[in-house]
């Protein structure tokens, strides 16, 4: 800021009087002032003056123009601004200055003044898009060093359309800004300190427990270590549990507990897996006999059996046991058996079945 000063006039009796002296020189004379009473000395117009009113201007022009770049232009001054490429190039003079912006800020734009890159802010940030916007006039001062555009100190709605926190994400009551410059206030329930259970999960290896539907200090936790290693499998079907291998999970083994099966003599039964109660059961068929004569015609014979199924003959012979007759026995199938006599005779069976 330059510093003004008051000029005072010298004030005396008489102030044009002068009273002359002779020298040892013909008509030459000492030149003295004869003013009479002075009443104001004034100020002198000396060496010491003009010098004073010269760093005074000069201290006031370095405030404007502190990188000396041209004592003339301390008032806003007109610059052009190009972008090409990745660049701003600003052309002009002076330490305040102002352009319009050419084109749209882009992630990793820089400047250059007059040739040189200088960094660029707004406030205490680096210029971006929302400080520079294609089509805008912008006012900036530039050091030699740096430029400052004017702007900064508060958030964009750019920068704040970055924050994407919603009313239940945040604790009750607690004012919040996101998205935009409207004033939120939070609606998330905050539950306090450790309360009741109401979630149960697995992290890092512990079991830990939660509240539903808002913010909760701390929590328990278990090792896994300590649980169960029960597995779906492993639980009847219809009811659940949690393990080192799960949370909340349902089983899936089938409930066995009327399951039973009965067999053919000679017969297997796979035993379904699944849970079975201890009353199911699995019994064999009876066997039974039965006595049957057949007329057994000389070569082999063949009868058909419909009592049942056949499972062997458990006895043949001829009215003569001793007239070798009947020369073999057997069964073809569950329902056919056979004799091979060597003549005509009446053949006694007796055929096990069931």
């Amino acid at each position: 800021m330059f510093e003004k000063k008051v000029w005072n006039d010298r004030q005396s009796e008489h102030p044009a009087r002068r009273r002359l002296t002779p020298t040892e020189n013909d008509n030459e004379y000492e030149v003295s002032r004869a003013e009479g009473l002075v009443m104001e000395e004034g100020d002198a117009f000396d060496a010491t003056t003009m010098n004073d009113l010269e760093n005074r201007v000069a201290k006031a022009f370095a405030e404007y123009d502190p990188a000396e770049l041209g004592a003339v232009n301390v008032t806003v001054q007109l610059y052009t601004c190009k972008k090409e490429g990745k660049v701003y190039q600003l052309t002009g003079s002076g330490a305040v200055g102002r352009c319009k912006i050419p084109a749209a800020w882009a992630s990793g734009d820089t400047w250059k003044v007059n040739g040189t890159a200088v960094p660029a802010y707004c406030g205490a940030d680096a210029v971006d898009g929302d400080c520079v916007v294609a089509g805008r006039w912008v006012l900036f001062t530039f050091d030699g060093a740096q430029l400052n555009f004017n702007g900064g100190g508060g958030l964009s709605n750019g920068k704040l359309a970055r924050a994407t926190a919603s009313e239940a994400q945040v604790l009750a009551g607690a004012p919040f800004y996101a998205g935009n410059k409207a004033l939120k206030i939070g609606m998330m329930r905050n539950h306090g300190s450790w309360p009741d259970a109401d979630k149960l999960t697995i992290e890092s290896g512990k079991l830990k427990m939660y509240k539903q539907d808002g913010y909760t200090e701390g929590g328990l936790g278990v090792a896994a270590t300590n649980l169960g290693n029960a597995q779906a499998e492993h639980l009847l079907s219809g009811v659940s549990a949690s393990s080192q291998n799960g949370l909340g999970f349902g089983g899936s083994m089938p409930d066995r507990s009327g399951w039973s099966a009965t067999i053919t003599p000679g017969g297997v039964v796979t035993i379904p897996e699944g849970y079975h109660a201890g009353g199911g059961m699995v019994s064999a068929k009876g066997i039974q006999v039965t006595e049957v004569w057949q007329s057994c015609h000389r070569g082999q014979n063949l009868f058909n059996f419909s009592g049942g199924t056949l499972v062997g003959v458990q006895y043949a012979g001829s009215q003569h046991a001793s007239d070798n007759i009947l020369q073999g026995a057997g069964i073809n199938s569950g329902s056919q058996y056979w004799a091979q006599c060597a003549s005509d005779a009446s053949v006694r069976f007796i055929l096990a079945y069931y």
